[in-house]
């Protein structure tokens, strides 16, 4: 007979709030070593959705050292899929599970369920671990949820993680966070009493974090564990000569096939001879350039060996095949299976970069290589949703528009 998986068993909220409390020193401990942070933790009087932005996958831990009051974590699936630390994580902490680049209602549904049995919600709303040091897009349906939840919104940002772990680590690097906290607080009466647009507003407003602006005025170090040998993962565009995947990194230095070196020092910046480029942001605004003129002359990526997964209810994958991907302005491909962009929402990245999360005709995918850039088909993705706002909109800005639009006058 087929053997029958059974469902993890879902408790009481009474023990999910013991189980908080239990682990609560342990995570306020972690988020001293981690982090540096001492702080006083706050009590929640009543339930909340706590809207915090994303620097790095420890991030709870300093939200639970500023916030003592129990809460559920909004979570990706794949983060319950990674062995036997998901499975603890699951069954401990009952997180509210969302498929990135899928259908999110079921989560937002659980969100409900959860704050309206009277607990709290903590939610990451850039869904991604910044690459370039700036927040990412926060979409306005975030206000819409706060809005529809009719509780308390909490805003908590934290400054430096960019330091800590860009989105190309899947690893902690040495230094204190810049700074971490609360930033405002609003009752449910305040929330009623905004509109979708100002309640944006105020979120974008509170979240929006400038890593390179704030390493200026401080210039405090950070001890990158791996140098940035892993940056190319998201970075596959050479400054000075154009040229794409023709990268390597070593140590803290990045080379290219034509000779120009960059390196990075331990504040973050990057210096080249010439000078081109001195933050990611500033590379990702040269790199995104030669992408849209590639996009634009019909030409387009490819990526050799990549293994392509089905990805089941809880995260399960299938392996499906081995074999080249290739793209175009309409779509991409692994090998014969065909993947058009009208049948898919914008793609996700994961374990940084070596994976990338789609969804076709209601069917989740995974792509995976080792060593590959597979932002760029993410960017191609973005080019053919809106050519034209993608070459008017400028690169270091690309994926925070919302942040701009909304910022009052």
């Amino acid at each position: 007979m087929e053997k029958v998986t059974e469902k993890p068993k879902r408790r009481s909220d009474a023990y999910y709030k013991s189980v908080y409390s239990l682990f609560l020193p342990l995570f306020r401990l972690a988020a001293w070593m981690f982090f540096g942070i001492r702080a006083v933790g706050r009590k929640l009087t009543e339930p909340s959705l706590i809207l915090s932005n994303h620097t790095t996958d420890l991030d709870f831990l300093a939200v639970s050292a500023h916030i003592r009051t129990h809460h559920y974590i909004v979570c990706s699936e794949h983060v319950t899929a990674m062995g036997l630390f998901g499975k603890l994580f699951d069954r401990w902490f009952n997180p509210i599970k969302v498929t990135k680049a899928g259908n999110k209602s079921p989560g937002v549904m659980d969100i409900f369920r959860r704050i309206r049995n009277g607990g709290s919600v903590l939610l990451f709303c850039e869904g991604r671990l910044s690459h370039n040091g700036m927040t990412t897009e926060i979409t306005p349906s975030t206000a819409v949820l706060a809005k529809r939840l009719k509780c308390n919104v909490v805003t908590f940002r934290t400054v430096g993680g960019f330091f800590k772990e860009p989105r190309w680590q899947t690893y902690i690097n040495g230094g204190r966070l810049f700074g971490s906290g609360i930033v405002n607080e609003y009752s449910a009466a305040k929330v009623a009493a905004m509109t979708e647009d100002e309640l944006y507003a105020h979120i974008c407003e509170e979240l929006f974090v400038d890593a390179y602006a704030e390493q200026r005025r401080r210039m405090q170090p950070f001890r990158f564990k791996r140098g940035i040998e892993d940056i190319t993962r998201y970075y596959d565009v050479c400054p000075k000569c154009g040229c794409v995947d023709t990268l390597s990194a070593k140590g803290m230095t990045v080379e290219c096939t034509c000779g120009y070196k960059m390196h990075m020092d331990e504040l973050g910046f990057l210096h080249g001879m010439p000078q081109i480029v001195g933050t990611a942001a500033e590379w990702e605004a040269v790199q995104t350039e030669v992408y849209l003129k590639a996009f634009r002359e019909g030409r387009f990526f490819t990526d050799s060996g990549v293994r392509l997964y089905r990805i089941d209810k809880g995260f399960k994958k299938s392996m499906l095949l081995t074999d080249d991907l290739t793209s175009s302005a309409e779509g991409f491909a692994v090998g014969d299976a065909k993947f058009c962009f009208c049948d898919m929402p914008l793609p996700e990245i994961l374990s940084g970069g070596r994976e990338m999360e789609f969804t076709a005709n209601g069917i989740n995918y995974m792509i995976e290589k080792d060593g590959a850039c597979l932002n760029k088909y993410r960017e191609l993705y973005l080019w053919w949703k809106n050519p034209l706002d993608y070459a008017k909109q400028p690169a270091v800005n690309r994926h925070r528009p919302h942040i701009l639009a909304a910022r009052p006058a």
